[in-house]
């Protein structure tokens, strides 16, 4: 029993493995220029589970790709969404729309209690 959380996290050694940056990889990724000999070369090797580690590579590339276009497109459409909202609010000022509204829901009131008022009227009469 611990009096405190125990956190864990896993530990990598690398043992002096390289690190490779962005540049390094795109002559991994799909329609990189000679990928055929790329891909000559991993099957050489006849290593099944570094042919896996790349396609596998190459698969959340292309899928992180199609993410990052759905979501630039979705920001895009969004902007346009948002700015089209601020013009209708505008209008909506422009028109005073909401006084408007409340006037006609105080008129109602109002008539409403004049017909109540002359219901009752009648209703002493009779």
């Amino acid at each position: 029993m611990y009096s405190k959380p125990l956190y864990a996290a896993p530990i990598f050694h690398y043992d002096r493995k390289p690190v490779y940056r962005a540049k390094q990889l795109e002559a991994l990724k799909l329609g990189a220029e000679g990928q055929d000999q790329t891909d000559r070369m991993i099957h050489r090797l006849n290593d099944p589970s570094l042919e896996a580690k790349v396609h596998r590579f190459r698969m959340m590339a292309q899928e992180l790709g199609r993410l990052e276009e759905a979501i630039v497109e979705s920001e895009d459409r969004w902007g346009e969404l948002a700015s089209m909202h601020c013009r209708t609010i505008r209008r909506l000022e422009m028109a005073d729309a909401l006084a408007r509204i409340q006037d006609q829901d105080d008129g109602l009131v109002d008539d409403a209690l004049r017909m109540a008022g002359s219901d009752g009227q009648r209703g002493r009469r009779a």
